[in-house]
């Protein structure tokens, strides 16, 4: 696979997007791991200028379905992934995701954090140092769950290769995911309630 490259050498964020969908592809930077989580930050290039975010990973993660496809329900990590302002470049994120969706939102600031259950679209072993790993990430899913506020995405971590992919799972999704990554009141309240 050939990564088209913009600003500062980053991955072009939309160069993937097609078909109505819009999927973002970005560069891991400053990698670090600890024992129980992988951090880092990503970044991409939209409209020439650096957009990004800083990520955790719960380490461990395993396989979601078993043999028969079946889902796995103590391989389903309420809290796996955890996406986080970094500044500037991630309030641009949001503007271009805004823009790419084709938004009529006034985004102007990430929400300092949001949380996702995951799950591991694979079965079988996986090793998220040295192979490609398929993630579905759930937004706001607290229970009870709000239809208005509740978002899927694919979250496709290559670590060996330093790259992400954010894909869209369905449009239906794009205002409440919007919603949960800006920054307003209401946002920041819900976020409070929901740790």
């Amino acid at each position: 696979m050939s990564i088209q490259l913009g600003r500062d050498e980053y991955p072009i964020l939309d160069q993937f997007s097609e078909e109505g969908f819009v999927d973002l592809t970005f560069e891991i930077l400053d990698l670090f791991e600890d024992d129980s989580f992988y951090r880092f930050n990503i970044a991409a290039s939209f409209d020439d200028q650096v957009v990004g975010m800083g990520v955790v990973v719960q380490k461990g993660i395993k396989s979601g379905f078993d043999t028969n496809m079946d889902l796995v329900q103590n391989h389903v990590y309420r809290g796996g992934v955890k996406f986080f302002r970094a500044g500037e470049r991630s309030d641009r994120l949001i503007a271009a995701i805004g823009k790419l969706y084709e938004s009529d939102q006034n985004l102007t600031r990430m929400i300092e954090e949001e949380r996702f259950t995951v799950i591991a679209l694979h079965q079988g072993e996986i090793d998220l140092t040295s192979e490609p790993v398929k993630l579905k990430i759930f937004g706001r899913d607290a229970d009870p769950i709000d239809e208005e506020a509740y978002y899927e995405s694919f979250f496709n971590i290559d670590l060996a290769s330093r790259l992400i992919f954010w894909n869209e799972k369905d449009q239906d999704y794009r205002i409440p995911l919007l919603r949960g990554m800006s920054a307003t009141a209401s946002n920041e309240e819900a976020q409070q309630d929901a740790t």
